[in-house]
């Protein structure tokens, strides 16, 4: 009796615009969730904001604190400032800061900002320091510039390294550059490899992979 209830009052809540604009939310929520991760980023670019606050005001009142530098640096270039995030980060490799992740960081930036040459050096020298830092992300910064440059045999020599990751977001978006660059058929290898390889993570990790699946799933049809 409870549940007939239940139903009868569902019914009547969706016959009413408040009831139908609760339903749309649901659903976008949905939607957003599994296959296109919006609000995800928008939650990133806000945590982001609000750690480079705190992080600032750190370096301020500690100008030789260059954990701090490298992490504002990171965060500046998380939410879309890389010149911001090379400024700092230079500020910490010139105070002594010797990281793979500081260099990694201030590599990528550069070749955000256009200076691809700078930027080759750094990333290289970080996966040179330690070839798993960041779980493959210097490698998508590498085929950047190396696109930039249109140098596809490079291209092909850096996924073929990149590859030992298996990750699906790391193969997705690497698939998406050589898409960019031109590279189709290189593409859609690293678009199929990354929907295979999402078939044996763990189901705990599947829904953070989730949108990067769906994302691979757009580059097969966009290089078909």
């Amino acid at each position: 009796m409870k549940t007939f209830g239940l139903m009868i009052a569902i019914s009547w809540l969706l016959r009413t615009p408040l009831g139908q604009l609760l339903l749309l939310l649901l659903v976008l929520s949905y939607l957003d969730n599994r296959y296109l991760g919006i609000g995800a980023a928008a939650t990133a670019y806000i945590h982001h904001r609000r750690r480079i606050a705190s992080l600032r005001y750190t370096v301020q009142v500690n100008p030789s604190d260059v954990r701090a530098m490298v992490e504002l640096g990171e965060h500046y270039l998380r939410s879309g400032d890389p010149a911001q995030a090379a400024g700092y980060l230079e500020r910490a490799l010139e105070r002594g800061e010797d990281s793979a992740r500081a260099h990694y960081l201030l590599g990528a930036a550069w070749v955000r900002v256009g200076r691809g040459d700078r930027g080759r050096d750094l990333l290289e020298k970080a996966l040179a320091l330690q070839p798993n830092v960041a779980y493959g992300e210097p490698y998508l910064y590498l085929i950047e510039e190396a696109a930039a440059r249109r140098d596809d045999r490079r291209i092909e020599e850096l996924v073929s390294e990149l590859r030992q990751f298996e990750s699906v977001e790391i193969l997705t978006r690497a698939g998406h550059l050589c898409r960019s660059a031109g590279l189709s058929d290189l593409a859609r290898q690293l678009f199929d490899e990354a929907i295979r390889n999402y078939q044996y993570i763990p189901a705990k990790m599947r829904r953070r992979e989730r949108r990067w699946l769906w994302r691979a799933r757009l580059g097969q049809m966009q290089t078909r």
